[in-house]
């Protein structure tokens, strides 16, 4: 399920390109986009933004809730430069913050 792999978007993950793109512009670091992710988004917004990141960067993201909120989350990842998208060869993951480090 991902750009590197090519393919239909919306027929794997659901969502056509243009929102899964919207989704991962409001995550990424706007700095570098292949940096690692992490970021604090509205609960509702998770489906779109998981299957986004791992559209974009090829690596699974964690979602964790925002501390002191009951309708946010802390999303992280390892983003496009540590992931497959980046290096077919490296293993999914990688090591992310806790969600009590600093958004």
């Amino acid at each position: 399920m991902t750009m590197a792999a090519g393919g239909d978007p919306r027929r794997a993950t659901g969502y056509p390109l243009e929102q899964l793109a919207a989704a991962f512009d409001r995550v990424m670091n706007p700095r570098d986009w292949q940096a690692p992710i992490r970021s604090l988004i509205p609960e509702e917004e998770r489906d779109v933004v998981e299957k986004a990141v791992r559209w974009f960067t090829e690596t699974v993201p964690v979602f964790e809730a925002a501390p002191g909120t009951s309708d946010r989350l802390v999303v992280m990842s390892p983003g496009y430069r540590l992931g497959r998208a980046r290096d077919a060869t490296a293993p999914y993951g990688g090591e992310v913050a806790s969600a009590e480090s600093p958004v």
